[in-house]
């Protein structure tokens, strides 16, 4: 099962992240009226803010129109496959693979040790 289908049937509602690019740091304070900032650094100038995903549309297009922001994007992390299936399917290419690894760096120490 996903994650996202979880909270759906749940009953709670859908949270979409922005990337909110700034022209200047200080001005982060004044997105607090569109949703919650999450994460804010202040020297790349950029927050992310989660705001419900019913109102993105409406939303992104207001934040995008403000004079102090650069530019606006969505973020990737709601395409995520967080299936069950799909992350044990990762795992274990990902295990295989550092095993493949481990075992040509024990190869090469025993060539140099002979």
């Amino acid at each position: 099962m996903s994650i996202n289908k979880d909270i759906a049937d749940a009953g709670l509602s859908q949270r979409a992240g922005l990337i909110v690019y700034l022209k200047n740091a200080s001005d982060q304070y004044k997105l607090r009226h569109f949703g919650d900032i999450v994460y804010f650094s202040k020297r790349m100038r950029y927050c992310v803010l989660y705001i419900d995903d019913s109102d993105i549309d409406y939303e992104l297009s207001e934040i995008s129109h403000l004079d102090f922001v650069d530019r606006v994007e969505i973020s990737e992390k709601d395409q995520l496959d967080l299936d069950s299936k799909h992350i044990e399917k990762q795992l274990i290419e990902m295990s295989e693979k550092a095993e493949i690894e481990l075992q040509k760096r024990q190869k090469e120490n025993e060539d140099i040790l002979k």
